[in-house]
């Protein structure tokens, strides 16, 4: 078992104290030899090849290696990129994050039909496989549907029963997104928010669609304990088709159904922290990490402090909570 670290962790989706600086090259470059100084050899990356959501220009425009054209114009090419990473102590991008949600966000910002929001996530999840075989990367993490909250929006205008033709829909193109993935030396694998149509163990209806064969399943805890599902008993359940598990934390009780709403996890009512540093929340991870050794599984986990307050702080608490929690447990 090697256990990785996911960027996704900098919250680059709001204004915050030091966000200019998160912005610029250099900000980058240090995180690089802060993953490397806390012991990750490997990293995971969120990527996303659109920008007309401000959100995403300002991902585009920065530092930040969110995709290819991001990583060519900042770092000079891919193979830079690399030899950075690994000048850094990073030896490799072990997998990148593509999120159905930023496709839905690029259709309804740029005026286009949100009906094309298949077309639009297989684009870029190509791309990612593109830019994985390029750099050597191993896996293809996939969040399959946008925020409920967008596509009640949307896809119910009207549609009282548009759910299952959507799932239908998106078991179809994860098959075919595994497919090319594989082509590549790729593994495809799905995630599982708790503000997606796959959430908690709503998931199950959608694996038993999937080619167990070209897409596997990336736990995210965090998500999971929000939706109410068992960490411990899901991971159980699905322990020959794991791959990059996602070891996330939270406190977050979802009172007001935030889950239903656009912007998921920045609630206006209620509580208003939905993540928490690893190891600070209730999640089961010792247990989990416990079923994980004890079925053999040899591949990532992927550590992430998401929407961390302390970017640098939350590196240190990672390490020190694998190496005396989670190892000892």
């Amino acid at each position: 078992m090697k256990f990785g670290c996911s960027l996704e962790m900098i919250n680059m989706r709001i204004n915050e104290p030091g966000f200019k600086h998160k912005l610029s090259k250099s900000y980058w470059l240090e995180v690089f030899k802060y993953v490397s100084a806390v012991g990750f050899k490997g990293i995971e990356l969120p990527y996303n090849p659109y920008s007309s959501d401000g959100i995403a220009f300002n991902m585009l425009r920065s530092g930040m290696p969110i995709s290819k054209y991001a990583i060519n114009t900042k770092y000079e090419s891919i193979t830079s990129f690399l030899e950075l990473l690994n000048h850094s102590g990073i030896e490799e991008v072990t997998s990148v994050h593509v999120n159905a949600n930023d496709s839905m966000l690029e259709l309804l910002t740029s005026g286009q039909d949100p009906n094309k929001v298949f077309e639009k996530f297989e684009y870029a999840a190509e791309e990612a496989i593109e830019f994985l075989a390029e750099i050597g990367g191993k896996a293809l993490i996939l969040s399959p549907t946008p925020e409920i909250g967008l596509l009640d929006l949307t896809m119910g205008k009207g549609n009282s029963d548009w759910k299952p033709a959507f799932l239908s829909k998106t078991a179809q193109v994860l098959n075919k997104i595994g497919e090319s993935a594989a082509q590549n030396g790729i593994q495809a694998t799905i995630k599982n928010e708790f503000w997606s149509l796959v959430r908690g163990n709503e998931i199950d209806s959608l694996m038993e669609e999937l080619d167990s064969r070209l897409v596997q399943y990336s736990p995210d805890l965090a998500h999971l304990e929000i939706a109410y599902a068992d960490s411990v008993d899901t991971v159980t359940k699905y322990k020959d088709r794991l791959n990059f598990v996602h070891f996330s934390d939270t406190n977050f009780e979802d009172f007001e159904n935030n889950y239903k709403k656009t912007n998921p996890e920045l609630p206006i009512v209620g509580p208003q922290r939905v993540f928490c540093d690893l190891g600070d929340g209730k999640v089961n991870l010792p247990e989990v990490y416990k079923v994980l050794e004890n079925s053999g599984y040899d591949g990532w986990v992927i550590c992430e402090s998401k929407k961390t307050l302390n970017v640098y702080r939350a590196f240190l608490k990672m390490r020190w909570y694998i190496d005396n929690v989670l190892i000892k447990s």
